[in-house]
């Protein structure tokens, strides 16, 4: 039976991706697990219907306290793990596994014959221990197969790389033509596009592949982001195409690069992340007095004025709070017009806070409001605020060039940041998500409406 103090811990863990760590009564960490969603891996080993004769009812039996460590997305979680176990080898990672070999991802730089010649292509692969060769760079390792496979599949998306034998690779050579991941674009296809540019642009890629599995990635995105500037600068616009679809692709796979030894120094880096970036939003935002513990961001959606709605995305300690969303069907208006509508839903929001009665929970007021617009916007919703007599920060946030703008002692005044500024990017993921949020909402209406029909 678990103590009270873990289940404690269980009930009030998040549904964010991290690492848990479990520990027996001697402080002794027995098994590092990864999770998409924290609170819902975690609450699964206590839920009672676990068979008494596995292995898995007999670590839960061993739990005396368990810690977490917050990550920005599943892939960091999956590279975390990987080092976790690496440095502590828990006691049940090893038996839950049956006694067999986890795999590792291994970078081999295997010779290939072109053109008659021997040359080194280096090959990207999952094996186990007792298939690693000497000269192998390797990671991992990896908990199991469909870990190791993802992790692989993710890389490909970003740089694509050759997985075959050297007897595939040797055939398709003579045959001038390359596989199906070479015709798919997953494979650079290094049998036929073997010049030495090409080849010296594979390895490169190879080396980047490297210094992510090595917690490097950080520095990969910067190195990517200059690249890409200097191109455009000295006005190669194909290259600098290049570099900027590389990075569209990172974006895809993963929010937000951050070596694991980054985690694995600081378990509560995203922590002190948020909070630097409250500090730093205080710093040039004179409208602001204090770190603005609750924020709430707000956009709206609608094609013509049709089926328009506005969205509420809540930050709470600087950290994404989806418990605290709201949506809001715009019931005045059903013309384009983006001011009014954010008067409306501003008014409404805030209306609500007076009108509460002691059977409904109030949403608590925020430190501050962000809205996806610029002057037009703020005049809207300040224009709300001062007929309930609220009196918050507000700040508009402008698509171009990303400019936040606010209004004080009559006057509006724009502040522009730079990218890597942590307030600013808080600011942009709330703009963002406020955007995703109202367009899935409005989304939802217009196809109940279409069905209707």
């Amino acid at each position: 039976m678990a103590s009270t103090n873990v289940l404690e811990k269980v009930k009030n863990l998040p549904k964010q991706p991290g690492v848990y760590i479990y520990k027996d009564e001697t402080g002794e960490i027995i098994y590092v697990g990864k999770a998409k969603s924290l609170k819902n891996r975690v609450s699964s080993y206590f839920s009672g219907n676990l068979d008494k004769r596995s292995k898995t009812y007999a670590l839960v039996q061993r739990i005396n306290d368990i810690d977490t460590i917050l990550v920005e997305s599943e892939f960091e979680a999956l590279l975390l793990e990987a080092e976790l176990i690496k440095k502590y080898l828990p006691v049940y990672n090893i038996l839950l596994k049956d006694d067999k070999s986890y795999l590792y991802i291994v970078i081999r730089n295997e010779k290939v014959e072109i053109n008659g010649k021997p040359v080194s292509v280096p090959v990207l692969m999952s094996a186990r221990k007792t298939t690693l060769l000497p000269k192998d760079t390797y990671f991992g390792p990896y908990p199991d197969g469909t870990t190791a496979k993802y992790v692989i599949k993710t890389l490909r998306k970003i740089f694509p790389f050759r997985d075959c034998t050297t007897g595939k690779f040797n055939r398709y050579h003579k045959l001038g033509s390359p596989c199906l991941y070479g015709h798919i674009k997953a494979c650079p296809a290094p049998c036929v596009n073997n010049s030495e540019q090409d080849l010296h642009e594979y390895k490169n890629n190879f080396e980047k592949i490297n210094r992510i599995l090595a917690g490097d990635a950080s520095a990969i995105l910067n190195e990517l982001k200059r690249k890409m500037d200097q191109a455009s600068q000295s006005e190669d616009y194909e290259t600098a195409i290049k570099y900027r679809n590389i990075l569209e692709k990172f974006n895809y796979v993963r929010q937000t690069f951050r070596g694991v030894e980054e985690y694995v120094e600081n378990p509560y880096l995203l922590d002190d992340l948020a909070l630097k970036a409250l500090d730093e939003l205080v710093a040039v935002l004179p409208n602001i007095t204090h770190p603005p513990l609750r924020i709430e961001c707000y956009d709206i959606s609608n094609i013509s004025g049709k089926e328009a709605v506005g969205s509420m995305v809540v930050a709470t300690d600087g950290r994404i709070d989806k418990s605290q969303y709201r949506k809001f069907k715009i019931k005045f208006k059903d013309s384009p017009d983006d001011f009014d509508m954010m008067h409306e839903v501003l008014y409404r929001r805030l209306k609500r806070e007076k009108a509460i009665t002691a059977d409904k929970e109030k949403w608590r007021l925020p430190d501050l409001i962000i809205l996806d617009g610029g002057k037009g916007q703020i005049s809207a919703v300040l224009a709300a605020m001062d007929f309930l007599d609220f009196h918050l920060p507000v700040i508009g946030i402008a698509k171009k060039f990303e400019t936040l703008v606010y209004k004080k002692d009559g006057e509006f005044f724009e502040v522009s940041l730079p990218k890597d500024n942590l307030g600013l990017r808080l600011v942009i993921t709330l703009r963002d998500e406020a955007h995703r949020f109202a367009q899935k909402y409005h989304h939802l209406l217009r196809s109940k409406l279409i069905r209707s029909v």
